[in-house]
């Protein structure tokens, strides 16, 4: 296995630790999740960079990459619900967006068709990818705030409250934008050809 596949395995392997602390309570739980999303943000940037850069593109890199970032970034929208940040219908329609995209992945995968991300995909995670990075930020900062009893200006406290929505509100319109570029440009693997 190469080193750009091993960087996406890494990738999945980190998300259910992410979650978990993600979910749990203490401040220094949430910067370790901010930290943990960081580390699986930059195997995401290095593996397609190493795999082209050594001629080591494959099917399962194709296939596992954007796999292992809809793992991770999900898994973090759904906590982000969970923890009453981000407004419920916002990820679900990710997450019909994502499973849409991926059943059109495995048909065209029983068609032998491996559809790499394309350009449109990849400023659609890159946009939910901030989203989450944005609103990891505001939750440990939240989370400092209510550990020391610190007495955040009223301002400061309207920013972090609206953040979130408005970060995930605009990786939702990437979302749809990609999604219907995306069945466009592969509706023959819909029609079986």
């Amino acid at each position: 296995m190469n080193l750009a596949n091993r960087l996406t395995i890494i990738r999945i392997i980190i998300a259910p630790l992410f979650i978990i602390l993600l979910l749990a309570d203490g401040a220094w739980t949430k910067y370790s999740t901010l930290l943990l999303f960081i580390l699986a943000s930059l195997t995401d940037l290095y593996d397609g960079r190493i795999a082209r850069a050594r001629g080591v593109v494959t099917s399962f890199g194709k296939f596992m990459d954007p796999l292992a970032d809809k793992i991770i970034v999900l898994g973090a929208l759904i906590c982000f619900v969970a923890l009453r940040e981000v407004w419920a219908l916002l990820v679900i329609i990710i997450l019909a967006r994502e499973f849409m995209i991926t059943g059109l992945r495995f048909q065209a995968a029983s068609q032998g068709i491996v559809i790499p991300a394309g350009r449109w995909g990849k400023h659609k995670t890159a946009t939910q990818m901030i989203a989450v990075s944005v609103t990891l930020v505001v939750i440990a900062t939240k989370s400092t705030f209510a550990s020391f009893s610190i007495n955040a200006p009223s301002f400061l406290l309207q920013i972090l409250r609206y953040t979130p929505n408005t970060l995930v509100g605009l990786a939702v319109i990437m979302t749809i934008v990609s999604g219907v570029l995306y069945v466009e440009k592969h509706r023959e693997v819909l029609k079986g050809r």
